[in-house]
């Protein structure tokens, strides 16, 4: 089969300007149903080279590869069929085919290093194991070190090969003089998919998890995904996948590769990556600009593309509170003030000035003045007020609008005004903008001035 399920999901839906949140894609495949058909003889080198850690990692290795061919098939009918052979001076079945994992790995555990290397009756045992000509038939040996005793195990790999068997071969290469070269000449072709060699022990597990995969046809391979977010947001990184690798390529891209997915059971794999608002302003926002996808089956699957509000919220200034003169004499830590009286008035207008800063920078204050003016029915223009604010600098990442709202002025009713409150009244507003914070210097230094009598 190949890829059955695509998704992408996002962990907030609202979030505040600079705000976080996480994007979850994920991709769903399973196997190719040729791979139920296959008998694998699992060939084991026992020598005495392998003692200590080398047969400790062959072991974690091999039962990891029993568990990825058989998958969830194990003892099904009609399925994969393992069977181990071992060697060290001479050969021997240690389990016939079975779809029984738990024997399989028991018979694993059991092994012992000792003794002498013979390739040659490894080849011929694992030979009479595949003896089913109806069903793909798969060789896997496993050996560290050269052949020590009995004939030319070329001659029978070359044999088995002609009678339809494909080996594959696993090398822990550079201990006891196998080289790679050796390993090709028994391997089926191409080499460079038949062929897995480490110079390191504790890479064993991963050499075996590589053939397994070559092995159960995977549902899907060489799965190339690049997200690019929009530009509101920046990728501020990402949770290491289970499967696969994934690499932040700039602000706005993730490239997550696949080498192998469901080898033998349908499997999902999931990339989880962190993202941080960095727009100029809030609103409905897609998350992802693209999203390109490739894989070597060359699919072309679907993946939702969801949206997150972005809450930039307002900067509020109050209006002008009533005012009352206070004096602070002189070395007092407390003072009292009664503002008297204040008495409710429907005398003249109240009027709310709200507007947008566009584009102010982070870290930066902005002075505004508010200028209010009256147009007369002379045709004369009258001041009603002024009024200056400071706006406090955001700390976000990107130049931003910023709402003010609620700066009121309360306008007192014109002189031999009649009809009151329904006469319509005719009104200019001016507002001046200038970032108060700059290294800018406009009008140089100014020297300092001594006092007089110094």
């Amino acid at each position: 089969m190949a890829i059955t399920h695509t998704d992408k999901t996002i962990s907030e839906q609202k979030i505040g300007c600079d705000g976080t949140f996480d994007v979850t894609l994920s991709i769903t495949a399973e196997p190719d149903g040729a791979c139920g058909t296959a008998d694998v003889a699992l060939v084991l080198d026992r020598s005495g080279s392998m003692a200590g850690a080398p047969m400790d990692h062959l072991k974690a290795g091999a039962k990891e590869f029993i568990a990825r061919v058989l998958g969830s098939r194990q003892g099904a009918a009609g399925g994969s069929r393992i069977g181990v052979v071992s060697f060290d001076g001479s050969a021997s079945t240690n389990v016939s085919l079975t779809g029984d994992a738990a024997a399989l790995r028991a018979a694993v555990d059991a092994l012992n290093a000792q003794g002498s290397t013979n390739h040659s009756d490894a080849f011929s045992a694992a030979g009479a194991l595949l003896s089913d000509k109806a069903r793909r038939r798969v060789l896997v040996i496993f050996t560290d070190g050269e052949t020590t005793v009995g004939g030319d195990p070329a001659p029978v790999a070359r044999s088995l090969r002609d009678k339809g068997v494909e080996i594959y071969c696993v090398g822990l290469v550079g201990r006891t003089g196998l080289d790679e070269a050796t390993l090709c000449s028994w391997g089926s072709a191409p080499s460079d998919r038949h062929v897995v060699t480490t110079a390191r022990a504790e890479e064993l597990e991963k050499a075996f998890c590589v053939l397994a995969g070559m092995i159960a046809s995977p549902g899907a391979s060489e799965i190339h995904l690049r997200d690019i977010v929009n530009t509101d947001f920046a990728i501020i990184g990402y949770e290491a996948p289970a499967f696969g690798e994934a690499n932040v390529e700039n602000s706005q891209t993730i490239h997550w590769h696949i080498p192998s997915l469901a080898a033998s059971c349908p499997e999902t794999a999931t990339l989880t990556f962190h993202v941080q608002h960095v727009g100029a302003a809030g609103g409905t926002k897609p998350v992802n600009r693209a999203i390109e996808f490739t894989d070597a089956a060359g699919s072309d699957p679907e993946f939702p593309s969801p949206t997150i509000t972005v809450e930039c919220g307002s900067v509020v200034m109050p209006g002008c509170p009533h005012t009352v003169d206070v004096y602070a004499p002189p070395c007092a830590d407390s003072i009292f003030c009664d503002a008297g009286d204040i008495s409710l008035s429907d005398e003249g207008r109240i009027l709310q000035v709200d507007f947008t800063l566009r584009g102010v920078c982070p870290h930066r204050r902005t002075c505004v003045g508010i200028i209010v003016s009256e147009l007369t029915a002379s045709g004369t223009e009258e001041s009603r007020g002024f009024k200056t604010l400071v706006v406090p600098a955001h700390d976000g990442q990107a130049c931003r609008d910023i709402h003010v709202m609620c700066v009121s002025f309360v306008l007192p009713a014109p002189e031999n005004a009649c009809g009151g409150i329904c006469a319509g009244r005719h009104l200019r507003v001016r507002i001046l903008a200038n970032s108060m914070d700059s290294t800018w210097n406009g009008c140089g230094t100014v020297p300092m001035q001594p006092c007089q009598g110094q």
